[in-house]
């Protein structure tokens, strides 16, 4: 009985997935496509920016390590050679 319940549960947990996987059933009818585009269209809405500590530390560790790269290498971040200059 163990495995059979096994394969039953994982056979409703693929319908299921599938099932939430299909795509909506949302309709627009041709009014209200009108009135959304004599208001002008959709407004962009500006996203809250988080403060979290990981991205912190990114933007530390990237703007320090190009300052040292340009005090390294005398201002550009390379070096244009020619076969001859080997």
């Amino acid at each position: 009985m163990g495995p059979t319940l096994m394969i039953v549960g994982a056979l409703g947990a693929l319908g299921i997935g599938i099932w939430l996987g299909m795509p909506g059933r949302y309709t627009q009818t041709p009014d209200d496509i009108e009135k959304v585009m004599a208001a002008g269209g959709a407004r962009r809405r500006k996203t809250k920016q988080v403060f979290t500590p990981l991205a912190w530390l990114q933007r530390k560790a990237d703007a320090r390590g190009t300052r040292d790269l340009r005090k390294s290498r005398g201002g550009s971040g390379f070096r244009i050679e020619t076969p001859e200059d080997r």
